[in-house]
């Protein structure tokens, strides 16, 4: 059921989300797998980052298996979870890697302006992805994200980036908004403050810092990944009511596949069950035809790739492909591919409803052969040469259409 509200007691042993730190240590062990650690480089600075990876004893290297990526909590690091979360990844017969994303969200950390939701803390656990799919046999349509607490912060952040790798998710009592945490003003308002490098309303720079590191601004790019949030309706440490308040955002997309589970009880996770809930998914083979982006940085998202025009601020993109008719809204972007490739276009052409606040470059991939646009406005003007079909669309407040025909 799409965008259910559970409310039920406690469905199983909860786990409490503890502060403190773990100290690393002798690598902790899990029985039935193997536990090592990797060293894997950064995509965003080279650095080298410490992670844990698990692998059940009776996995078979040559048959693609399901991937959990394990988020350790506010407080910690990568050592923290390693046996909960590993012996729940024998139990269902997954790989497991828990990154360590830069460590505590604590001003004692050495950088703590490169954890905390940073682009830092996000490149490192995709980074990690790409690492155990490299070295192991994945099942790329069975890849799911968990945590709780700060960890539930990871997961709803990194799977609202990179909506299109994941099957599933389920997040604890996260953190969901940095702005209304720091309001609670309890004892991690100071840590809030360490990693954005500010508190709000001090300047541009450090209020777009809340909002990027916020889930919430990225909620309406996972819609089409189903997602556990889950909250104790007691917590005293994130208020339920950040979760409610997240979970609204998706009003504006009915088809969402976000289930929120309010509990009895605390700051704690339930993880045995959220994992058993992710179990029940497999990614989509075919990708979503209606996309509201939010976006921090340029990248792609399912088939399309948004290039920043500022990126000291969100951008924006709302594509829904229906009747014929292709929409297309920015703000913010300068430069838009579409990979039309992947969706099912009809027969003979279509038309393409443009509304764009900045001069927009506009690439159209995967058209049929023969693929030609008209705008007799002159509006928007085809580039000449190469493969695909790349038009110049000068800005507008109204939303205009020009024709594809093949």
């Amino acid at each position: 059921m799409s965008g259910a509200v559970w409310a039920p007691a406690a469905l199983v042993t909860g786990m409490m989300l503890m502060a403190g730190t773990v100290q690393a240590a002798e690598l902790p062990q899990v029985p039935g797998a193997s536990v090592t650690e990797v060293q894997v480089t950064s995509s965003l600075d080279g650095t080298e980052q410490p992670c844990v990876v698990v692998v059940p004893d009776d996995c078979d290297p040559a048959q693609p298996t399901p991937l959990l990526i394990g988020m350790h909590t506010w407080s910690s690091h990568y050592l923290q979870m390693v046996e909960p979360y590993g012996r729940l990844a024998v139990q269902h017969g997954w790989l497991l890697i828990l990154p360590n994303f830069r460590g505590p969200n604590k001003p004692n950390n050495p950088n703590p302006t490169q954890a905390g939701g940073s682009l830092y803390m996000q490149h490192d656990i995709i980074d990690a992805y790409h690492w155990m799919i490299e070295h192991h046999t994945v099942d790329l349509d069975r890849v799911y994200a968990t945590g709780g607490s700060g960890g539930g912060h990871a997961t709803l952040l990194i799977v609202g980036k990179y909506p299109d790798l994941f099957a599933a998710a389920a997040a604890w009592c996260p953190v969901t908004d940095f702005r209304d945490w720091w309001q609670v003003q309890n004892g991690y308002a100071k840590d809030v403050v360490s990693v954005t490098g500010g508190e709000p309303g001090d300047s541009p720079e450090i209020d777009f810092e809340y909002l990027r590191r916020s889930p919430r601004t990225f909620m309406t790019n996972l819609a089409h990944v189903p997602v556990l949030l889950g909250h104790g309706d007691r917590d005293p440490t994130i208020p339920v009511e950040q979760s409610w308040e997240t979970f609204r955002r998706l009003a504006a997309v009915p088809e969402h596949r976000t289930w929120f589970h309010v509990f009895s009880g605390g700051h704690v996770s339930k993880a045995p069950y959220g994992l058993d809930w992710c179990a029940d998914f497999r990614r989509s083979p075919e990708p979503p035809a209606d996309l509201r982006l939010v976006t921090d940085e340029s990248k792609s998202y399912y088939w399309a790739d948004l290039r920043m025009a500022d990126e000291s601020r969100l951008a924006t993109c709302n594509l829904k492909l229906t009747e014929g008719v292709l929409g297309v809204e920015t703000e913010n972007l300068s430069g838009l591919t579409l990979s039309l490739g992947e969706l099912a276009l009809p027969q003979g052409g279509m038309s393409v409803a443009i509304r764009n606040a900045q001069p927009l470059r506009l690439t159209l991939e995967g058209l049929p052969e023969g693929g030609t646009a008209s705008c007799p406005e002159g509006w928007a003007k085809v580039e000449p040469g190469g493969e695909d079909l790349t038009l110049t669309v000068e800005p507008s407040t109204e939303t205009r259409a020009l024709t594809l025909a093949w």
